[in-house]
C-alpha cells in the first residue's frame, strides 16, 4: 500500500496574519515587507497579485503596479505565534509531521485515512477546523510522496485540495512549464530551456533518454 503524504501550505500567510490583526485589510491589496528602494515584498494578498505584485519583487515596483497597495511591516513575533498554533493543530490529526517552513508542513496520513471513503471531505473538514481555531486558510496536496504532495498543493489556491496519484502524473504535471517544478529555481530553468526542456514532460523525456546536457545542468540532482 502506498503512503498518503499530505503537504499543507498556509495561503499568503504573512498577509493573513495581518488580516487577523486588522480585519479591515481583508479583500484589499496588501503586501508585507519594508517600504523603500531596498524593500522587498515578502508576500502579498491575492488582490495585490491581480495587479502583478508578487513575492520577491522590489517594493517600489509593487507600489508602481498597484497605487492602492497597503504595505505592512513584517511582524515575525506574531507570525511565529500563529505558525506554532498551526503546527500544533496538525499534530492533533497525526504525530507524523515534518515542518518545512514557518507556513508549511508535510504529514503522513496513511493510518488516519484507512477506511476513509472521501478524503476530500475529510480534508475539507480539516480546513474548516483549522479556520475555526486559528482563522488561517490552507491549500492541501495529497500524494504518495513529499515531492508530489508539494506539487499538488500548488494546484488550487487559496483553500484548495488536490489529489495527485502516480497514474495521474503525466496528465497533471507534464504540460506545466519547467519553472513550476518544485526544486527548479530561477537560475536552473533558463538553462534547461536553452537545451529544449520547456515543460516537466520535456524533463521526464530527457531523463529517460539519459540526455547529457540535462545531466550536466542538474548535476548531482539528476
Amino acid at each position: 500500500m502506498s503512503k498518503i503524504i499530505v503537504h499543507i501550505d498556509l495561503n499568503a500567510f504573512f498577509v493573513r496574519c495581518e488580516e487577523i490583526k486588522d480585519p479591515t485589510l481583508e479583500g484589499k491589496p496588501v503586501a508585507v515587507g519594508r517600504i523603500g528602494r531596498s524593500g522587498i515584498v515578502s508576500t502579498c494578498s491575492y488582490e495585490a497579485r491581480k495587479f502583478g505584485v508578487h513575492s520577491g519583487m522590489p517594493m517600489f515596483k509593487a507600489l508602481a503596479l498597484c497605487k492602492d497597495l497597503i504595505v505592512k511591516q513584517v511582524d515575525f513575533n506574531f507570525y511565529s505565534v500563529l505558525s506554532r498554533e498551526f503546527m500544533m493543530f496538525v499534530r492533533t490529526y497525526t504525530k507524523k509531521m515534518e515542518i518545512a517552513s514557518v507556513d508549511e508542513c508535510y504529514a503522513d496520513f496513511t493510518e488516519e485515512l484507512k477506511g476513509v471513503k472521501d478524503p476530500i471531505a475529510y480534508f475539507r473538514q480539516f480546513q474548516k477546523e483549522l479556520y475555526k481555531k486559528t482563522k488561517l486558510y490552507c491549500s492541501i496536496g495529497i500524494a504518495p510522496t513529499k515531492f508530489l504532495a508539494k506539487m499538488a498543493s500548488d494546484f488550487k489556491k487559496p483553500n484548495g485540495i488536490t489529489i495527485l496519484r502516480k497514474r495521474d502524473i503525466s496528465k497533471m504535471l507534464y504540460d506545466l512549464p519547467i519553472e513550476k517544478m518544485f526544486g527548479i529555481g530561477k537560475k536552473t530553468s533558463p538553462r534547461l530551456k536553452s537545451v529544449g526542456v520547456k515543460t516537466i514532460g520535456d524533463l521526464a523525456k530527457a531523463i529517460d533518454s539519459n540526455n547529457e546536457d540535462v545531466k550536466a545542468i542538474l548535476g548531482r540532482f539528476y
